[in-house]
Formats: C-alpha cells, sequence, structure tokens
C-alpha cells in the first residue's frame, strides 16, 4: 500500500489484482492497494516525422507530426516514431496504395518535399543493375537499390568484353551512355531493371558492328562508335522503356596481352617509319632551304654589285655633265670679260680722243698754231748711229 503521484504531462494505467486496466491522466495521486500502476512512454514526432499506431485490434494508423501520443497499453500494440521520405529536387517516388475495393492505385510525387505515406500506402523499391566500384565498367546486378528515382540526366560507364571481330580477335570495348528518363509510367509498365536493357541493347550493337571488321578495321572505324546511329538498338530498347539515349562515348579498348604487345609493336614501327621519314623530309627541306637562301644571296649580291655600278656610272656621267657645264660657264665668263674689257677700253680711247679732240680744240681757240704743235708732239727721226766696240 503506497500512494503514487502522476504529474501533469503524464498518463498512467493502473491495472487491479483481477487484471483490469484503468487509464490515469495527471495531474493526480492515487493510493494503490493490490493494484499496480504502469507509467506511458511519450511518441513525439517532429515536423519531419509521423506516428505508426498500431492498435490491438490489428488496425494501423498514421500520425503526421509534429505530434505526440502515449502508448495505452489498454488500446495499442505498439506506436513507434518513423522519418518522412525527404524527396530531393529532381527526384520522384512511386507510392502504391490499396483502396478499400480492394484496387492498387499508384502515383507519382514529385520533390522537393517531404513524403509521409498513409497506412495504406507503401513505396516502390527499385532494384536495378549499379556500378561496381572497385572495377569501373562492370555493372553488378541488384546492386542499386533505391526509392528514390532521379528523373535528370546521368551516365553510366560499361565495358563490353569478349566482343570479337571477323578475324576472330577478342577485345572489350568501353563506352560511355548518356541517358534521360522521359516517361516514368511508360519505364515502370515496361521494365524492371532499365539499366539491364539498355545494356543488352548497347552490347548487340557493338557486337554486330564489330564482327563485320577486321581488328585493323575496327581501329581505324572507332570513331563511329560515338554517333548514335551505330546504336540502333540502344536507341529502340530506350524508347521502348520511356528513355532516351542522349550520347554515346566511345572511350578505348581492351585486348589481350600478347594481341596489345603485337598491335603496340606495329605501332612502334609505323611511328617510327614516319618519324625517319619525317625526319629526311625536314633534312632536305632543310637543304632547299639553304640553297634558295644562297640562290637569294648570290642574287642579292648582284643586284647590289649592278646597283653600285649604275650607281657609280651615274655619278661619273653628272660628275662630266658638271665639269662641262663649269667649262662653258668659265668660257662664258671669259667672253664675257674680254667684252667687257674690250668695250671698257674703247670707252677709254674714246674717252681719251675726246679729251684730246677737246684740248686741241681749246688750243686752236687759244690761237696756237696746230701744225706746229702736233709736229713737236711727234718724236725726233733718228739721224745718227752710236756703235760701240768692245776690244779683247
Amino acid at each position: 500500500m503506497k500512494f503514487k503521484t502522476v504529474r501533469e504531462g503524464e498518463q498512467a494505467v493502473v491495472f487491479n489484482h483481477l487484471g483490469q486496466g484503468e487509464l490515469l491522466v495527471g495531474p493526480q495521486r492515487i493510493f494503490l492497494f493490490r493494484k499496480r500502476l504502469q507509467f506511458l512512454d511519450l511518441c513525439t514526432a517532429n515536423q519531419y516525422q509521423y506516428l505508426v499506431v498500431k492498435d490491438k485490434d490489428g488496425r494501423v494508423t498514421h500520425r503526421p507530426g509534429p505530434c505526440s501520443m502515449f502508448c495505452n497499453p489498454l488500446e495499442h500494440e505498439s506506436i513507434y516514431v518513423k522519418d518522412g521520405t525527404q524527396i530531393d529536387a529532381n527526384h520522384v517516388v512511386v507510392v502504391y496504395k490499396k483502396r478499400s475495393d480492394q484496387v492498387v492505385e499508384r502515383r507519382v510525387i514529385d520533390g522537393p518535399t517531404v513524403f509521409m505515406p498513409e497506412a495504406e500506402e507503401w513505396l516502390h523499391e527499385f532494384k536495378w543493375h549499379g556500378p561496381d566500384y572497385s572495377n569501373e565498367g562492370r555493372m553488378v546486378p541488384g546492386s542499386w537499390t533505391f526509392s528514390q528515382l532521379p528523373v535528370i540526366p546521368d551516365h553510366f560507364y560499361y565495358n563490353i568484353g569478349e566482343v570479337r571481330t571477323i578475324d576472330d580477335t577478342m577485345i572489350t570495348v568501353k563506352l560511355m551512355i548518356f541517358y534521360e528518363l522521359k516517361d516514368i509510367i511508360k519505364m515502370l509498365e515496361t521494365t524492371h531493371d532499365p539499366m539491364a536493357d539498355m545494356i543488352n541493347g548497347v552490347c548487340a550493337d557493338v557486337i554486330a558492328f564489330a564482327g563485320k571488321l577486321t581488328y585493323e578495321e575496327f581501329l581505324r572505324q572507332t570513331q563511329k562508335l560515338s554517333t548514335l546511329e551505330t546504336f540502333p538498338q540502344l536507341l529502340q530498347r530506350a524508347e521502348r522503356i520511356g528513355y532516351d539515349i542522349n550520347k554515346v562515348v566511345y572511350r578505348g579498348y581492351h585486348a589481350t596481352k600478347q594481341l596489345q604487345s603485337m598491335h603496340d609493336d606495329a605501332i612502334q614501327s609505323r611511328t617510327q617509319l614516319r618519324i625517319t621519314g619525317e625526319v629526311h623530309e625536314q633534312q632536305q627541306r632543310l637543304k632547299d632551304f639553304v640553297l634558295s637562301r644562297e640562290q637569294a644571296r648570290t642574287q642579292q649580291k648582284q643586284d647590289m654589285e649592278r646597283s653600285k655600278q649604275q650607281h657609280n656610272q651615274k655619278l661619273e656621267e653628272l660628275q662630266q655633265e658638271h665639269e662641262l657645264k663649269l667649262t662653258e660657264l668659265r668660257h662664258q665668263a671669259e667672253l664675257q670679260k674680254e667684252d667687257i674689257e674690250s668695250k671698257a677700253r674703247l670707252e677709254i680711247e674714246k674717252a681719251k680722243d675726246d679729251h684730246a679732240a677737246s684740248y686741241l680744240k681749246n688750243l686752236q681757240d687759244l690761237g696756237v698754231d696746230m701744225t706746229r704743235y702736233l709736229v713737236s708732239q711727234q718724236p725726233a727721226p733718228i739721224d745718227q748711229e752710236i756703235r760701240v766696240n768692245r776690244t779683247t
């Protein structure tokens, strides 16, 4: 016998000795005699969670948060908290719901959002081929399990092994495939593993492509493995399951070690021959260049010598022409000088004559006998001869 207190915000169930229970909601104080008190657990869900309530009669209900509820053993089998499905952007979830008429309906919920299913709903779980992270290019069945379906463009790597050419050469072709989901409903209704369907389609196309070519022809036509026209079965299968193939990229190939060694040797030989030819061609081009430069230099020297001779000849001609002009100018100057001197002498003589005539006229005017005066001005005639004899 004792007293028990149920605080405010708490709940409890009191069982008597007959197993009958009574719910107590606090706050209250109770006296226990041949009774047992059991406090109830409070289950709380935030805005991203919900409560899963399983009743004694088997019914299950979901209560989205934020909410709280006491697990009453008189009514509930269990109550527990579950996280809602946080759907990312560019992702969807496929939800199935069983109606009261036993018909199952399907709906697609786009992200971003938080999805809290009802008790009659469940999510579609996808289980596809996924990449083997320890071996790039290998896809493992069932390794990619998820409930949020990505709807953005994506890609995957895949290596197609045991591809046989027409000359029985075994190679492994490495590809990268870019795809995009276009029709979710068509995908859900036509396939359970789109990755497997696309892998099968691309394998068929590559095997058909290589089966018509020899190994050397295959190496020369590998650029075709990056065009969509080479993959008709892949495109057809992808369209049938609601996908679009945006691009296929050829990433190279693998061969057996022996074949690869032979191919490397052949490549090395061809490369060496090409390098030798290029070196020889470069040497010939260098010789041609040196010869052409020497010819150009010789021609340039000849042109310079010719120009120099023409320049000297032109200078000589100009010098001769200049000397001729100077001679002509000197001659003209002498002639002008003589002419001037002659004119000056004549003018002087004329001036003397004019002066003499004026003088004589003045003498005449003075009464001087001009005849006697003129005779007196003449030198005396020679009438004597003096001889000097030198005696030895």
